[in-house]
């Protein structure tokens, strides 16, 4: 049997449905020519219904209806009025067969989504994994305002050079006078004093960073993000990020990270792309001890003046599990500000690890 269904919405909520139904059946056989070919009986219905969502509806009307006559007897005396009941037996069967229905539709309205479900989100790359943040190929440096030139000073004039001085008694102004403060004894009158007044910022020279518009430093907290708390022999490699959260103005940072060699060794150590924030470029050196299980890093931004603020990935332990055991991860460091300041750093203890 086939079903197509159109169905619509309209603005009242109900749901209209152009509806048909076609079901084929075995028929008779034809012979045709010596060959028997198979027939089939098609039945088909076609309406339309309009459904509150939720609400059902019972559709019937796809009958079937076969009628079949037999008889048996004696040849000769079948077509005998009354001999014929004696020595005859006719037969008759009907047959009568419908197809119902029961339709419940539903309205299955989607999710929906707000431009924030639709951002990216930068995640780094599989060296260099990261969560959040801009990715360092597009992010830039907040411009610095250029400090506004000093207005020029005018050269104080000679005295007696081009000044109009007014008459005794007469105001600069035509029609108004003005009290003359008498003349110091013994010399000619002083020059007046200069207005008091907030005095003129001093002209800043051309490139030289705005050290007001940059945040205070802070080192932040520093901490290894472990992959679960259990690891399985053989079943590694298991990536393990340094990461630091809420820094500011960071510029240098040095490492070191302890385990126990007995049951996982360090297999590579990759290098962070939270230190190249903003295209800066960085120098990063690794040292690892595989017998002793240590790990020295050291990451320096170099030519930087402003450092680096926010949150990322400082670098990432690859680690194989090698033996059932407890890891004893931990981490140590210091870290200095842009201008050599010292920073202070917060570590975070991670999550025992236990290899099975």
């Amino acid at each position: 049997m086939n079903v197509d269904i159109t169905p619509r919405v309209t603005l009242d909520g109900d749901i209209i449905m152009d509806l048909m139904l076609e079901n084929s059946a075995r028929g008779g056989d034809v012979v045709v020519a010596g060959t028997t070919i198979p027939g089939f009986v098609s039945r088909k219905v076609t309406t339309r219904l309009r459904l509150r969502d939720g609400e059902s509806n019972l559709l019937a009307g796809l009958l079937s209806e076969t009628e079949r006559k037999s008889m048996r007897g004696f040849p000769g005396l079948l077509h005998v009025p009354i001999i014929s009941a004696m020595f005859a037996a006719n037969e008759r069967e009907v047959d009568q067969t419908d197809i119902i229905m029961l339709l419940t539709p539903r309205i299955v309205r989607t999710q929906e989504l707000t431009q924030q479900d639709l951002n990216p989100i930068f995640i780094g790359t599989a060296n260099y994994p990261a969560l959040g943040g801009t990715p360092p190929l597009i992010q830039t440096e907040p411009p610095v305002p250029a400090a506004a030139p000093a207005a020029p000073v005018a050269p104080a004039p000679a005295p007696g050079a081009g000044l109009s001085v007014p008459p005794p008694g007469r105001g600069p102004i035509p029609g108004t006078t003005t009290l003359q403060p008498p003349a110091p004894v013994g010399g000619p009158a002083a020059a007046a004093p200069p207005a008091v007044g907030p005095a003129p910022p001093a002209s800043v020279p051309a490139g030289t960073p705005n050290v007001q518009a940059l945040p205070p430093a802070s080192g932040g907290q520093v901490l290894l993000s472990v992959p679960g708390v259990d690891f399985r022999t053989g079943a590694g490699p298991y990536t393990v990020p340094i990461t630091v959260t809420g820094t500011s103005r960071l510029s240098t940072a040095s490492l070191t990270v302890t385990y126990n060699p007995a049951v996982i060794r360090v297999r590579t150590v990759q290098e962070g792309s939270f230190m190249r924030t903003g295209g800066a470029n960085a120098t990063f050196t690794q040292q690892a001890d595989p017998n002793g299980g240590r790990i020295d890093i050291a990451i320096l931004r170099t030519n930087d003046t402003t450092g680096v603020a926010g949150t990322g990935v400082l670098a990432a332990l690859i680690f194989d599990a090698i033996a059932p055991g407890n890891a004893n991860l931990s981490i140590s460091g210091t870290a200095t500000a842009a201008g050599g300041a010292p920073l202070q750093l917060q570590f975070v203890a991670p999550p025992a690890v236990t290899v099975r």
